[in-house]
């Protein structure tokens, strides 16, 4: 009589086969490039860039812009650009009006920073005993003092 193994008397089993071979392969090694494991060949590390060369490129870029700064800030000013505070503009220009011309103004309105220089005229509007004026002002000195006109 049979077990429900298959044996026919008891014995042993027959020896089990032997486990079946992977069906893939380890990859091969890279072409180009160091290779993933190991020690490295005698290639020596890549240097970053040299302190000489930095100082000689960065160093006159750091004068030229220095330069440029100072010059441009002190000597002909091309940075500095003065200009007229709007608000103290309109409150002198109100005074003038009232105590030197003796005119009855109550509003002043001019262009918002107009550059302080010399013999430069621009135009402010005046209401003046009510009614819309226009009054020229020429600038007469580089500190900022400027001369009002009778209104039109």
């Amino acid at each position: 009589m049979t077990d429900p193994y298959g044996r026919l008397d008891g014995s042993t089993p027959p020896p089990a086969a032997a486990p079946p071979a992977p069906r893939w392969a380890p990859a091969p090694p890279p072409q180009f490039g160091p290779a993933a494991t190991g020690p490295q060949t005698g290639r020596a590390p890549r240097r970053g860039v040299s302190p000489k060369l930095v100082a000689a490129i960065g160093g006159p870029v750091v004068l030229a812009v220095a330069v440029v700064l100072v010059l441009g800030l002190l000597w002909p000013g091309f940075l500095n650009r003065k200009v007229f505070d709007t608000a103290a503009l309109q409150r002198g220009v109100l005074t003038v009006l009232r105590e030197n011309y003796q005119l009855d103004a109550d509003e002043v309105a001019c262009p918002v920073a107009p550059p302080v220089t010399v013999n430069n005229r621009f135009s402010c509007s005046a209401r003046i005993a009510g009614e819309p004026r226009t009054v020229t002002v020429t600038v007469v000195s580089s500190a900022g003092r400027f001369e009002v006109g009778r209104p039109d």
